[in-house]
Formats: C-alpha cells, sequence, structure tokens
C-alpha cells in the first residue's frame, strides 16, 4: 500500500515541546522525505469529512443463552460469546480541583452479537475463515485471539453486520482477585440494513472468562457521509437499568489536532529508518450516543466539548512503507504510546495516565509488550486522492501520575486519520479500576444538563455549546 504518492517532498516542521518526562525519538528528518503535514485537500475539510462518523458505544453482557467454553486439547480453547448488547452514555465531565468524574448509565438492550473467540498461538496469521490450532486458555499470562463468524443482529430485525477480528488478553490482579481484562478491535466485512455499504471499525475494552464470555464497552465507529445512522434529532429517553460493575468506572474523551499548526513528525530507529510518527494533539470531552426510536430505525447522535487537555502520541508503523495493504483480510498492524494529560480550571496539569498500545517497551516506560492496534484503508467521499485510514487499538494503562497516579485498567481507541494532512479524529474509551468510586460523581444517575454539539455549517473545526 502506498500512503504517500511521492510527489510531494518537503522538509518538516520544527519539533514542539513534549512533557519533560517522556523520552522522545530522534525526529530529525532528511528533507527528502514525504510531507505527513502536506495539504492534499485543506486541513479544515479532511478533518470534517474524517468526522462524518457515527458511534455506537454499548455496554456487553451475556445475553440470554449465555457464552459457553469451547474445549480441545484438554482445556479451554475458546469461548463462544454471546452479547446482549445494552445502550451505554459515557459521560465525563470537565476535569476540576477534585479530580476526574464521569456518569456511567446502562440502558436497553439493542442488538445481540454472536461470535467464537478462539485463542491462537502469537504468530498466527489470522484470516477470516481460517481455523487456528487448538491453543489452550491460559489465564497466567497475556494471549491472543481471533474473533470467528461475527454477526451482529439489532432488535428492530433489520440492521446488522458480520465482522472479523483479532485481540488480547491481559492477565490483572486488583486487591488479590484475578481478572482477565480483554481488548480486541474488528472491522466490518459485511452489513445489512442500515450498515449496507458502510465501513467501520468496533474496539471492545472489557474483562473475558470462558464462563461469564466478555463484559465491557463496545465501540463501533461507522463511517457514514450520507448520514444514514447519524441524526442531530433528540433520542428516545434512555431506559436506565442497574450498572452492573460497582468497582469500575468508564471515561470518554476524543484526541484531535488544534488546527494545521499543529505538526505531525516522523520518528526514526537506530539505523535512520523511519519507525513512526510523533504528535501532540488536543484532548476534547466527547459524548456519543445511540437509540432504536419509536419507529425501530437505528439512530446515532455525538458532540464534542471543551478541550481538557493534551495528549503526546507516538504510533509505530512505517507509513512510507507499512507493510500491509490495509484490507480487512490484511491490515496494517501497528504499536502505539499515548499520555493523556487533564489539565484542571486553571489551566495547570491535575494528573496524568499512559496507555501502552505496544509502544511503551520502545520509549523505555514499560517492561512488559502491551497492547496493539490495526489500521484499514479509509475512503473519504469528495475527496478523491486524499489518503485515509481507519485505526483500531488497546492496550493497559501504565504510568498515573499526579491525582491519576492510582488509575489502572485497560483502554481502547477507535479512530479515523488523513495522511497528507495528518488530521485525526479518535474516540478513547478507558475503563479504570475505581472500587472507592472516586471517579464517579454524584449526578452518576443523571443525563448531562447541557452538551456540547459539532457546528455542522462551519467547517473550520469551531465548536458551540447547546444549553
Amino acid at each position: 500500500m502506498m500512503l504517500f504518492d511521492g510527489d510531494k517532498i518537503a522538509s518538516l516542521s520544527p519539533e514542539e515541546e513534549h512533557t519533560k518526562d517522556t523520552p522522545m525519538p530522534s525526529t530529525t528528518s532528511p528533507p527528502s522525505l514525504p510531507d505527513i503535514n502536506a495539504e492534499t485537500y485543506p486541513f479544515e475539510v479532511v478533518q470534517y469529512l474524517l468526522d462524518q462518523a457515527a458511534h455506537l458505544n454499548f455496554f456487553s453482557l451475556a445475553g440470554e443463552s449465555g457464552s459457553a467454553a469451547i474445549l480441545g486439547a484438554g482445556g479451554v480453547i475458546g469461548i463462544r460469546i454471546r452479547e446482549a448488547l445494552h445502550r451505554f452514555n459515557i459521560v465525563m465531565q470537565s476535569p476540576s480541583p477534585s479530580g476526574l468524574r464521569a456518569q456511567n448509565l446502562m440502558g436497553e438492550r439493542l442488538a445481540r452479537f454472536e461470535h467464537r473467540w478462539m485463542f491462537v498461538p502469537e504468530k498466527f496469521g489470522a484470516l477470516p475463515g481460517r481455523e487456528p490450532p487448538p491453543t489452550r486458555f491460559d489465564s497466567s499470562r497475556s494471549q491472543r485471539f481471533v474473533m470467528l463468524n461475527a454477526v451482529c443482529k439489532f432488535d428492530n430485525g433489520k440492521d446488522g453486520f458480520r465482522g472479523f477480528g483479532t485481540g488480547q488478553t491481559f492477565p490483572v490482579s486488583f486487591g488479590g482477585n484475578p481478572e482477565v481484562q480483554a481488548g480486541a478491535v474488528g472491522n466490518i466485512v459485511e452489513g445489512f440494513g442500515k450498515f449496507r455499504g458502510l465501513e467501520g471499525t468496533y474496539t471492545y475494552c472489557g474483562t473475558l472468562s470462558p464462563d461469564a464470555g466478555f463484559r465491557g464497552s463496545l465501540l463501533c465507529r461507522v463511517v457514514d457521509p450520507e448520514g444514514i445512522l447519524r441524526t442531530s434529532a433528540d433520542l428516545p429517553e434512555l431506559k436506565q437499568a442497574p450498572f452492573p460493575e460497582l468497582d469500575t468506572t468508564y471515561l470518554t474523551f476524543r484526541g484531535q489536532k488544534k488546527n494545521r499548526t499543529q505538526k505531525t513528525q516522523y520518528t526514526f530507529d537506530s539505523s535512520g529508518e523511519v519507525n513512526g510518527l510523533q504528535l501532540d494533539p488536543q484532548i476534547r470531552l466527547f459524548y456519543f450516543d445511540c437509540a432504536l426510536d419509536g419507529r425501530g430505525e437505528l439512530r446515532s447522535t455525538s458532540s464534542i466539548g471543551p478541550v481538557v487537555g493534551s495528549m503526546p502520541a507516538y504510533i509505530f508503523f512505517n507509513v512510507l512503507n507499512p507493510g500491509a495493504p490495509g484490507t480487512g483480510a490484511a491490515p496494517i498492524a501497528f504499536h502505539d504510546y499515548d499520555e493523556y494529560v487533564f489539565s484542571g480550571d486553571e489551566s495547570g496539569s491535575m494528573g496524568s495516565f499512559g496507555f501502552d498500545g505496544g509502544g511503551g517497551q520502545t520509549l523505555h516506560l514499560t517492561s512488559e509488550p502491551g497492547g496493539g492496534g490495526q489500521a484499514f484503508t479509509l475512503h473519504l467521499q469528495g475527496a478523491p486522492g486524499q489518503k485515509a485510514l481507519r485505526f483500531g487499538g488497546f492496550g493497559p494503562v501504565v504510568n498515573g501520575k499526579g491525582q491519576l497516579s492510582w488509575f489502572r485498567g485497560l483502554t481502547a481507541h477507535n479512530s479515523a486519520v488523513g495522511i497528507a494532512p495528518h488530521a485525526l479524529s479518535t474516540a478513547f474509551i478507558a475503563r479504570i479500576h475505581d472500587p472507592k468510586g472516586r471517579l464517579r460523581g454524584r449526578d452518576a444517575g443523571r443525563p448531562p444538563d447541557a452538551i456540547f454539539t459539532d457546528d455542522r455549517g462551519n467547517r473550520q473545526n469551531v465548536y458551540i455549546r447547546r444549553d
């Protein structure tokens, strides 16, 4: 796959300021490299096109028939996952001197999702329809798995999709209680109903067990330039149900560049070869919801809030030679590391935490391998020739600092990015172990009084508040 046409050559901009505690690979660029910040189309246009997506966020629980272990090779080799997907609102508030707060609201069931999650050897080449060799589940170590025969059907009886993906387990212990966390990335292979002809990525962030299956967040980001799923109308009121994870709080936020002046830079390995990208985008509040309306139509809304921090980020893959075409059967593998730095009312950092999508060891920030991610080519309607990718990734929460030094858990991100210009539209979901409820606000059972909405008529990346 060629992410550059090779006809735009320029030197990169000077390095920007980064956090003191984050080591930075070399970003000195030979002048012959393609300029990843060059504008095939204006930055604001590409940002607008990337944002034309529906965000469908669910809380996944075992369905009525339950999940079941798949046995073989003298033990568990997979899990037949039968999910009930419930409406899931995560409403994160602006940081305050007392820290971060979020509301977690689970509502009515919207869909069912069934597939086989099969454990695989570390070097197994996963493909749709390819059965892995029997591999025993080991709750004491991190393992890869593949998600086969995935079919999601919404309760309206007409919408859904088939998918394929891969994931990874992360054994942890909280207060002496062992738990297997799981993150995964899936690709919509074929859609039906409203999903017909649409492309999208879904990411998991939760826990996994042979008996209970998966439990946690499933975020599906569907490219939706025609507004088939997106709406500006109010959704039906959420039919609130008891939240099933009382020791956990989910956070959600968005990553995007401030504007075209924020430049992305190449990073290089010890031999001088390009091995990734470095950038320092903003963190914004991000709210999204989906529901079946009174006519059974699936609709999605999203709104973008104020800047609440910054996130130095490193993405490790060779954008000049990614090594795969970025198709559903052959996605581009990548690793990354982010630091989410949140700012309080006085604009000073109130704390931060890291996300290790497999890049922590490269930066000498972690000792464990971390998670990973996959990228798929993306066509931006109305911008022929514009290079773009869909990204999905997951990894452990690491290196908490300040008021967030106690953070432990798992994070997943679901993104779309442009290449030349390098614009991005990223949704993050962090699952934080929170047995004392320190992240839960007093209004945790009440929807937000005010949300922020994108001014669709303004392509200059300006946002207004709707009260």
